[in-house]
């Protein structure tokens, strides 16, 4: 019996570890050369495998894109989690936000995968599949709670409040990263914290 589950360890293991190697192998393409060039044969290629060998692993390029974007949303999460000692929920809150806004612009091609490209959200609709994505909004909303029951905001409807704080804060960042606007890079930080100052301050009780 013994003998018989350390088999099976390894094998789960040893399934894993390929599976990780593929999705290494894709992450680097997709931070390399783009959404577009990432394939199964590449992958294939990249990490010296025939492409029916990929098929064994992952359904298909979406699932693949799918496990990257909770890959993504996994990094942002743990940043998120620094700030969770906060006492006070209004400084959580605007950390929160600056956190998310400098992140974004850091990270320009993980927040399109989080945010911005389709694929991710295709595998959510058509599977049940868990969406580390949700735990991101659900500490904003949290925030977002303890703030309103503290009296520390205007608003009084958690999920309005919290769906207008994401939304701006997704418009500041995909609009820069996007280049829907144009900023001198010697001026974003500036004008970021005076656009998030003067939208807090409208919620701000």
């Amino acid at each position: 019996m013994v003998a018989v589950m350390g088999i099976a360890e390894r094998k789960v293991r040893e399934r894993e570890s390929m599976k990780a190697k593929i999705l290494n192998a894709a992450f680097k393409l997709f931070l390399d050369h783009g959404i577009e060039n990432v394939s199964i044969r590449n992958i294939a290629e990249r990490i010296e495998f025939s492409p029916g060998t990929i098929y064994l692993y992952y359904r298909d390029k979406d699932q693949i894109f799918f496990e990257l974007y909770n890959l993504a949303f996994g990094r942002f999460y743990e940043e998120q989690q620094k700030l969770q000692p906060i006492q006070d929920p209004y400084d959580r809150l605007y950390q929160g936000c600056q956190q998310y806004i400098r992140w974004g612009l850091a990270n320009p091609k993980l927040y399109d995968l989080m945010f911005i490209v389709e694929i991710p959200m295709n595998v959510i609709a058509r599977e049940e599949c868990e969406d580390i994505g949700r735990r991101s909004f659900d500490l904003l909303r949290q925030t977002v709670t303890e703030c309103i029951e503290k009296g520390k905001l205007r608003i009084k409807d958690v999920e309005l409040g919290s769906t207008m704080i994401w939304n701006m804060l997704h418009g500041i960042v995909s609009l820069i990263i996007k280049r829907r606007i144009l900023v001198p890079e010697e001026t974003v930080e500036g004008m970021v914290s005076a656009m998030l100052d003067n939208f807090l301050l409208l919620l701000k009780r």
